[in-house]
């Protein structure tokens, strides 16, 4: 007996995941056990059960017929798979960057949970003249290729954060050259996010360092939570949190906004 596929779009599988959740969630099942079915963290879960977002007649048709499966213990499969834009005789062809590896797809999911747990802060005191983004890079990053950003940084509406225009690798040059230089000093550093310099973070609970004007450690200390720069001629005074991964740096700047 073969088995059946269903192919969707990226917003079309977040939109299936998110009807699943909520249908499951609604039949008793646990945040904990439904995470594990979808290969998802419990706070994208607990998002996704708590959102109000409409969620299509076919979409939702999916998600039942899934749901079914999933009650007769039948085993149910989410994968990620290649996107391709163009195509040459018999063959598709892909871009690089959309070629998603298991690494990667972790690291989209981190930056995923990582805006969620940041969406609908108030960040009015750490708000950056330019635009506010989080990178994260693979273990041994390459290239900018290898690691990724929010396209173009969060949307920002009434100084909270509230929606973004998707994750893509080799975006943002800036935070990327920056990861990477980190990376090459402390192996541990995978994700660094961009928010305003202000001298209240000097009396915060975290550790903080200094860039020099040509963005290197001022200082090489083992553990740092915050690096500044303080500017130059054209370039905005700027405060990076970075951290083992993107979640990491978010819960940290979460902190920082109740203590600044």
């Amino acid at each position: 007996m073969g088995e059946e596929i269903i192919i969707l779009s990226n917003g079309e599988y977040l939109l299936l995941k998110r009807a699943i959740a909520k249908i499951l969630y609604k039949n008793n099942y646990e945040q904990s056990k439904i995470s594990k079915i979808l290969k998802l963290t419990q706070p994208r879960v607990s998002n996704y059960i708590s959102s109000n977002i409409k969620i299509p007649k076919n979409i939702k048709g999916h998600a039942e017929k899934i749901i079914e499966k999933i009650n007769n213990k039948h085993p149910v499969e989410f994968s990620t798979c290649i996107t391709f834009s163009e195509k040459h005789g018999n063959y598709f062809l892909a871009d690089k960057n959309e070629l998603i590896s298991n690494e990667k797809q972790k690291i989209i999911d981190n930056l995923t949970d990582a805006f969620l747990l940041l969406k609908g802060k108030d960040i009015t005191n750490l708000l950056p003249q330019i635009k506010m983004n989080i990178a994260m890079s693979t273990d041994n990053p390459k290239s900018r290729d290898e690691i990724a950003s929010f396209s173009n940084g969060f949307i920002i509406m009434d100084n909270k954060i509230s929606s973004t225009t998707g994750i893509k690798f080799g975006k943002s040059k800036h935070l990327s050259s920056l990861l990477t230089y980190l990376k090459s000093e402390n192996s541990s550093i995978n994700a660094i996010m961009n928010i305003k310099l202000d001298n209240k973070l000097l009396k915060s609970s975290f550790r903080y360092s200094y860039f020099t004007k040509n963005y290197k450690l001022k200082e090489k200390k083992k553990h740092i939570d915050i690096l500044l720069h303080k500017g130059g001629f054209g370039i905005e005074p700027c405060a990076y949190i970075i951290g083992k991964d993107a979640i990491e740096a978010a819960k940290k700047v979460i902190k920082l906004i109740e203590e600044v």
